[in-house]
């Protein structure tokens, strides 16, 4: 009688948990520009864009205040002392007035999936890929960066329940990765004619590693400068070829895709730059006014542009809807 009483109790005190259904948990990988540098003082900009200008709804209100989604949440670990975590809104870039890719990547795919969405960011400043985020599979040494990163995705994964208490009982379910980086490859020839074979690698690794060996994966390319730059500097154009190989790669072939982001380039922006910016001095107090709404970085952090890191955020989320069989 004793034994079947405190086995009823311990039913009781301890009922099974039940699963509230999947959690599709997206991996956002890279370095600087990933982290993000679009300031939000320049994000009325995008609503000027003359085909995606109806994204800024999606992250304004009209009452100047910004969105925050209900369905899709974020984990970043911008350093060691600061880990930004909860509902996807603005200021998850490299600083709190900031934005990178993510808000409106979670924006396309959180529109997409019926079930709710985890983005977990993984992006630190000055990282290269033959180097920091060596994969295992590219001989040599591994790189810190790597095992930092598939530490973080875990143990965001394993710690879902105490970071988001609103997401306890989902089952995780990893749904993609998408990398945007290079920059830090890019100035090296040595790395460039490397960087095919390196990206091809760390996708294999990522997909072995995580336990997930069809992961879909988007990559973004390294659009500093826009398509023009390509021309005035052949070592970018050699890069981004690289960046674009894996994808054409039959083992990869509809799992990888590669994502263009030059079109998002502002060149209006790059050029008043260009025009005031003079001898590390604005050309008068308007110009530099004006430059606020415009930008507020050098051209390799995107002229610090929140349009540009919210194209890119798009252009990605799309490509990776496709890969996941959905329809932007």
């Amino acid at each position: 009688m004793k034994i079947l009483l405190f086995a009823a109790l311990a039913l009781v005190a301890d009922p099974p948990q039940e699963s509230k259904g999947a959690l599709k948990v997206f991996v956002l990988a890279g370095q600087s520009n990933m982290q993000g540098h679009g300031a939000l003082k320049t994000l009325d900009r995008l609503g000027q864009h003359p085909t995606h200008g109806h994204l800024l709804a999606k992250l304004k209100k009209p009452d100047g205040s910004y969105t925050v989604r209900d369905d899709v949440w974020i984990h970043y670990q911008r350093d060691p002392k600061t880990l930004k975590k909860g509902k996807l809104t603005a200021g998850f870039g490299a600083g709190d007035d900031k934005i990178g890719p993510e808000w409106v990547f979670g924006q396309v795919v959180g529109d997409a999936f019926e079930e709710p969405v985890l983005l977990v960011k993984t992006a630190w400043g000055g990282r290269s890929l033959a180097v920091n985020f060596r994969p295992p599979g590219a001989g040599g040494e591994t790189g810190e960066t790597y095992k930092e990163m598939l530490a973080l995705v875990r143990g965001a994964l394993e710690n879902l329940d105490r970071d988001f208490p609103e997401l306890a009982g989902r089952k995780p379910e990893l749904a993609g990765f998408a990398w945007f980086q290079g920059w830090n490859d890019m100035i090296d020839q040595k790395k460039v004619d490397e960087y095919e074979s390196n990206l091809a690698h760390l996708i294999r690794d990522l997909r072995k590693d995580l336990g997930a060996p069809k992961l879909p994966v988007v990559v973004g390319e390294l659009g500093v400068g826009g398509e023009a730059s390509a021309a005035k500097n052949p070592r970018m154009a050699a890069f981004r070829k690289a960046q674009a190989g894996p994808s054409k790669m039959p083992e990869f072939e509809g799992t990888v895709a590669f994502v263009p982001t030059t079109p998002y380039w502002d060149r209006e922006a790059e050029e008043f730059l260009e025009k005031h910016w003079v001898k590390r001095k604005w050309s008068s107090d308007e110009a530099k006014a004006e430059w606020e709404k415009m930008g507020s970085q050098p051209p390799y952090h995107y002229l610090g542009s929140a349009r540009i890191y919210s194209l890119v955020g798009h252009g990605l989320g799309e490509a990776m809807l496709k890969l996941c069989g959905r329809t932007p």
